[in-house]
């Protein structure tokens, strides 16, 4: 199981750094190109709800935010 840490006592390039450690491996790109296939690349048709877009619309801004995280730039 998971363990939660304490993430409010840290700094914004401590967090960006354990992002990065995260994600600069395989495993991390294939699950960022996971992620990214399943929101930023997925479109819904005409016909869908206002639920579902926010939904969807809630999840690609997640995504965007680990994606920018995540980036050693």
């Amino acid at each position: 199981m998971l363990r939660e840490c304490d993430t409010r006592q840290m700094s914004d390039g401590e967090i960006r750094e354990a992002f990065v450690k995260c994600f600069a491996g395989r495993e991390g790109m294939i699950v960022l190109s996971h992620l990214k296939r399943l929101t930023l690349k997925r479109w819904l048709g005409p016909d869908c709800s206002a639920d579902e877009l926010r939904h969807l619309e809630g999840q690609r801004c997640l995504v965007s935010h680990i994606l920018s995280l995540a980036s050693a730039d």
